[in-house]
């Protein structure tokens, strides 16, 4: 039996939707150091977990991309995304993406368009009934960006 597998299958659900989030960061820029489930300590002092981290260079500047995970069974809403904005800028992120299994409120898509910096993006995959949990879809670009 998997870690995972022990721990239970909500966890392996939401760990298996971040992994595969990670791959799909990781495709999108081969040059990127992504990594999975990593701590970075905020300039509150406070220890912060983050779900998918990227880092790379334009031109000769280091940029640093924080991607939270959310696999819920409801839509994402605004204060969801203003904890993720306290976020980013607590570790000093250029920029932010969250990627979500349920979807966004309006709220929550009109607060992330309206911040200037950090930007944040926003990505879904919604999970048809019949394939429920089961997101290898998403490695194939099976995702839409919101609009409010």
């Amino acid at each position: 039996m998997t870690e995972l597998a022990a721990r239970g299958s909500s966890e392996a659900s939401w760990r298996e939707f971040e992994l595969l989030v990670a791959e799909v960061v990781r495709r999108s820029d081969p040059l990127a150091t992504v990594e999975h489930d990593q701590r970075l300590r905020g300039r509150s002092g406070k220890l912060r977990q983050i779900d998918v981290l990227a880092r790379g260079k334009v031109a000769g500047e280091e940029i640093l991309i924080v991607v939270e995970c959310k696999d819920h069974g409801r839509p994402v809403g605004v204060a969801e995304v203003e904890a993720f904005l306290g976020k980013l800028l607590d570790v000093a992120a250029d920029k932010g993406v969250l990627f979500s299994s349920s979807g966004y409120t309006d709220g929550a898509v009109r607060r992330m368009e309206s911040t200037t910096h950090p930007r944040i993006n926003a990505y879904g995959y919604l999970r048809p009934a019949a394939r429920e949990r089961h997101y290898e879809e998403i490695l194939d670009g099976e995702f839409w960006e919101p609009t409010a």
